[in-house]
């Protein structure tokens, strides 16, 4: 059920954001706010709510494997804590541009309430992005690599990335990831894929299943940054579309009545520069937390050129459409 949602306060940081929405949902989507709550680099955040605390996840930078904020309120002020992962496991090693890639990283609770960690990291022994998992007793770890190897990896195929965990009412719980041939390096476009795992989230309960490719020339060869979600009237899968630093990279969201579809696309964009009033550039890598009320994305900041701060705004629910208040 969800809680009785918080009105984020217009500061100075909250950008008043006119949407431009789908034709399908004209009628539901009106003017929205979002703010901006980290204002440094902070790419594919993931937020997880746990005991009245936010923490915030984040891509590899500053010396940090995987970046961990904290907050008491998601409008901040967000706090900057240790490495989240501050060992790797050998698998892991630099690019050919020197960077070990670690990327998008996803927490999630398990049943017998300790934390498992996911990310995406460069595998030395294939030249690609892998996916590895890590656990911990505490939300802040420090996570511990649960393998030398790891967990999903396509050598000789492309890049799998953007991990993401979902745990159904039932308690079945997936693995969500993207095969990203369809980044510029890569040839064919991406799909989104889910994977079946145990309880512990690593072992392997099932054949992955595709659930949704990039069909549409907006996307221009992309889906990824895969968020699913479980609603009374089913399941509504958020994912981010187009290249990151393109100018055109979106959120929207597929709808389907299983966990494993088959997803319809909603029309149009939930978030992009053009429904955001240009005020937030490339929105994407979104997270939704807060019993569904609230969705953390990044975006481009000003400056320096190539860095995205974090940005939240609150959602509204119109059956399984998610709606920007």
């Amino acid at each position: 059920m969800l809680r009785t949602c918080r009105h984020l306060s217009l500061t100075a940081a909250v950008l008043l954001l006119l949407l431009a929405p789908p034709a399908a949902l004209a009628d539901e989507r009106a003017a929205g706010s979002a703010g901006q709550v980290i204002d440094r680099n902070f790419p594919d955040p993931d937020v997880l709510d746990h005991d009245g605390q936010y923490y915030a996840y984040a891509t590899n930078t500053a010396g940090y494997n995987v970046q961990l904020a904290t907050a008491t309120d998601a409008e901040g002020p967000w706090e900057q804590r240790a490495d989240a992962l501050p060992q790797l496991p050998p698998w892991v090693g630099p690019s050919h541009t020197g960077s070990l890639n670690v990327w998008a990283p996803d927490v999630s609770e398990r049943s017998d309430g300790t934390f498992l960690l996911y990310y995406t990291a460069h595998h030395t022994g294939s030249g690609r992005q892998c996916i590895g998992a890590a656990v911990a007793g505490s939300p802040t770890g420090p996570f511990e690599p649960t393998s030398a190897e790891p967990l999903i990896c396509a050598p000789g195929q492309g890049d799998v990335i953007d991990p993401a965990s979902f745990v159904d009412d039932d308690g079945s719980r997936y693995l969500l990831y993207k095969d990203s041939r369809g980044s510029r390096a890569r040839s064919g476009p991406s799909t989104i894929h889910m994977r079946p795992v145990a309880a512990d989230g690593i072992t392997p309960a099932g054949k992955d299943v595709p659930l949704l490719g990039a069909d549409r020339p907006e996307e221009s060869g992309v889906v990824e940054a895969p968020t699913l979600l479980r609603r009374p009237q089913g399941y509504v899968l958020l994912y981010s579309g187009n290249t990151f630093d393109s100018g055109d990279y979106f959120t929207n969201f597929a709808t389907a009545p299983s966990p494993t579809g088959p997803f319809t696309k909603a029309p149009g964009a939930l978030l992009s520069r053009e429904v955001l009033g240009g005020a937030v550039t490339n929105p994407g890598g979104q997270d939704v937390f807060d019993d569904g009320e609230l969705i953390a994305f990044h975006g481009d900041l000003a400056e320096p050129p190539g860095d995205r701060g974090m940005w939240v705004a609150e959602l509204s629910w119109d059956g399984l459409n998610p709606v920007l208040r």
